[in-house]
């Protein structure tokens, strides 16, 4: 019985030998995927694709035939935007891996097209959805791609592109050409070139990313909206005037109401490129000025560039779109100013943001990532955080550099679970074992 017993232990005891798990997964990728500690293509994104591709269809069936979408209310944020707002993510960030292949098929042993087009179809269904589309109507009424409407539309038309682009098919195109007409139509119509995204709440960075999804969509349909997309973003930033975009805004005379934040700079920065890389690149260092953030322990952007503040506090903070911000350090702002640093080709930071976010997202070997996986919405939206981290990772720049240099933070992640691990085994084998009987010596 104490024999039992004692096994019992030993395999509880066992449990933290599993950290050694994603402590080798982390290894093999930051050492083994230049990719990931640069700016350059990174073989890890496609495994976090595969991984997502194999789960993403099944979730989207699942929702749909549940009919959970058209009893919510509009302050259920995570359960409201975040399925749509992974459809729009996933599409774009399978087109840029597909480009990436096609370029280097070396990179994956199948094209992102061919092992992600259950998936694929799987979120332009979920986009399409009309019960999806319950709490824009809550706001906006039947008419709703119509209206001002410009965070829905924005998703709509980058869907439809990028899911034409990758299959080919025509099927969607008349209503993505009426989307890409009415929202170019309506930021042309604005006194400021600014578009509410509800009622009353106007964010510029989501315009400057609708401006990047007219031009997106403008190359699929034939029609070259290169021009008017400069003349757009030309219009924006001259519109707030400082050197990046304010949080919010009065959409009819551009008027600020919030000051830059590195989650909404972050999506602004890993889209606007296209548009124009003068501008962006700009902008990029007004950014890079101001939010970029280094301690002796770890990088990351800021959610509030200094001095400003939040009722007095700067440091630490908490709302939807920042998440939490933790010493300066914003998680949203440095999820997704991931993807910019890579877009802008800026190695040296995505380099380091890459090590820390394979180190602390707890990789598994088949793709999946434990740490954003756990913070998702379980009920509505599941995958949506590993969503947003591969698109930030599809994104890439051309050139080649050497790894950046790996955080001390990353290095003392990888060192507690090995040493977690490690001990976890040592007390597990002993307790396996038991005490060695001693044999009784025997007299001479």
């Amino acid at each position: 019985m104490r024999r039992a017993i004692r096994r019992f232990f030993a395999l509880c005891i066992l449990l933290p030998a599993l950290a050694l798990v994603p402590c080798a997964t982390s290894a093999w990728h930051l050492f083994g995927d230049p990719g990931l500690r640069s700016a350059s293509s990174s073989r890890f994104a496609f495994t976090l694709h595969r991984s997502l591709s194999k789960r993403i269809p099944s979730y989207v069936d699942a929702r749909i035939a549940s009919g959970a979408a058209e009893t919510l209310d509009v302050s259920q944020i995570t359960a409201t935007e975040w399925p749509v707002y992974g459809a729009f993510f996933y599409l774009l960030a399978t087109e840029n891996l597909q480009h990436q292949w096609e370029n280097d098929p070396s990179l994956s042993a199948h094209p992102p097209t061919e092992y992600g087009a259950a998936a694929i179809e799987a979120s332009v269904r979920i986009m399409l959805d009309e019960g999806h589309a319950h709490w824009v109507k809550t706001y906006w009424g039947d008419d709703y791609l119509q209206d001002p409407n410009c965070f829905y539309r924005m998703l709509m038309i980058g869907s439809l592109t990028a899911h034409h682009n990758l299959t080919g098919k025509d099927d969607h195109l008349p209503l993505l050409r009426t989307l890409v007409d009415d929202l170019a139509t309506d930021i042309d119509r604005s006194p400021v070139g600014l578009v509410d995204d509800y009622p009353d709440q106007c964010f510029p960075a989501d315009v400057g990313v609708a401006t990047a999804m007219i031009r997106h969509a403008g190359i699929a349909l034939g029609s070259d909206r290169k021009e008017w997309a400069k003349a757009a973003m030309d219009r924006l930033v001259g519109t707030f005037g400082g050197p990046l975009p304010p949080y919010m805004a009065v959409d009819d005379t551009g008027r600020p109401l919030a000051p830059s934040r590195g989650c909404t700079n972050g999506f602004f920065f890993s889209f606007i490129r296209s548009v124009d890389p003068d501008i962006a690149d700009r902008l990029y260092a007004n950014y890079a000025s101001g939010f970029w953030q280094e301690n002796d322990w770890c990088a990351g952007w800021r959610e509030f560039p200094r001095p400003a503040t939040i009722g007095g506090k700067e440091e630490t903070y908490f709302d939807p779109d920042s998440g939490p911000v933790i010493g300066g350090f914003g998680t949203s702002a440095t999820g997704l100013g991931l993807g910019a640093a890579r877009l802008h080709g800026d190695h040296e930071r995505a380099g380091k943001l890459g090590a820390e976010l394979i180190t602390t997202s707890l990789p598994l070997p088949g793709g999946r990532l434990l740490v954003p996986a756990a913070v998702g919405d379980p009920f509505h939206a599941p995958h949506f955080p590993e969503i947003v981290m591969l698109h930030q990772l599809s994104l890439s720049s051309t050139a080649r550099t050497p790894p950046a240099p790996v955080p001390w933070v990353v290095w003392a992640v990888l060192g507690t679970e090995f040493l977690l691990g490690v001990l976890s085994l040592r007390v597990f084998w002993r307790l396996w074992r038991g005490k060695k009987r001693r044999e009784p010596r025997v007299a001479p």
